[in-house]
């Protein structure tokens, strides 16, 4: 990473660090929540009987549209199923593109979103994101191997593909000074990458992984570039939802998703490999020490921030 992608990356990340800090300092506030009059989100799910959980229909192995069975699958629809056996209610999923995520649940057209979200400083100003984070990704480049990208300045002035709504696309611009086509579909940026009218797709690192595992892919395309701005991803309920019963719920569940191994198992079940971040949280979370659990038994504001 050359000095300049080095400086914005410190910066991103003390502004995230900040951001996560000033919410675990807010959470003495979480009591007054509960006796401001918000609506008791958990028992209207129960009451009504489903789960509405907004997914990702568009990327490949955690959320996409399999036309054999006409539903939305992949690893966080299987952990939205998780969710709604935990409440005892039906699962409906709503199948969304990245720009749709926050604007479902801001309008409450889902009662949450797991849906490959990053947590960062701006979207902590709109939702309420739970924590711990049950999984972490950088943005790195797919390109073809004929194009020889070996640096990100290889990327200056490139015409490279992305996704419209993509936290990333704005600071890979500045950092690194290449032309990001933000499209507003998976899809539209898998298809320009192919028919040659990027030179590269900007993408979830985690993702261009899966892709290469596919023979399509991995015969004339890499991954060639150190991932930048790695970051964790969470599970997004509304703003009003702070302190709730749903959010305790919800943080209680990635506890146990940790603790019982459930990603990894997911990983290996969609042919994803065990990502170094979910092998050290589900190592963490295992961890015992005299005193009980390490990281404790669930989240509160004395919980270790690694365990976050």
């Amino acid at each position: 990473m050359n000095t300049r992608n080095g400086w914005a990356w410190t910066f991103y990340l003390g502004v995230l660090l900040a951001a996560i800090l000033a919410a675990w300092l807010g959470a003495g506030f979480w009591a007054a929540a509960h006796a401001s009059g918000h609506p008791d989100r958990l028992a209207e799910i129960r009451q009504r009987g489903v789960l509405v959980v907004g997914v990702k229909k568009d990327v490949p192995l955690w959320g996409q549209f399999d036309p054999r069975s006409g539903r939305i699958v992949g690893l966080e629809p299987d952990l939205a199923a998780n969710l709604a056996e935990r409440m005892g209610v039906r699962l409906e999923l709503v199948p969304l593109l990245t720009a749709e995520r926050l604007p479902a649940i801001e309008e409450r057209r889902v009662d949450l979103i797991l849906a490959t979200l990053s947590d960062t400083p701006e979207r902590r100003q709109r939702l309420t994101l739970v924590l711990p984070h049950y999984y972490a990704s950088g943005v790195n480049v797919l390109a073809r191997k004929s194009a020889g990208f070996r640096e990100w300045t290889d990327l200056r002035n490139r015409r490279i593909c992305g996704r419209r709504g993509a936290f990333y696309n704005r600071a890979i611009t500045v950092s690194s000074g290449l032309d990001v086509v933000a499209l507003y579909d998976n899809r539209l940026s898998i298809a320009s990458l192919r028919e040659g009218r990027c030179e590269g797709l900007l993408y979830d690192d985690t993702n261009i992984v899966a892709m290469l595992q596919e023979p399509a892919w991995s015969r004339d395309f890499e991954m060639p570039l150190p991932t930048l701005f790695t970051t964790p991803w969470s599970i997004g309920l509304h703003r009003d939802d702070a302190g709730s019963a749903l959010a305790d719920l919800v943080s209680q569940a990635v506890v146990d998703w940790h603790r019982a191994g459930l990603i990894a198992d997911l990983e290996r079940r969609w042919g994803i490999p065990v990502s170094a971040y979910t092998a050290r949280m589900q190592s963490l979370w295992r961890q015992r020490s005299d005193q009980g659990w390490y990281c404790g038994p669930r989240v509160t504001p004395a919980t270790p921030s690694e365990c976050l």
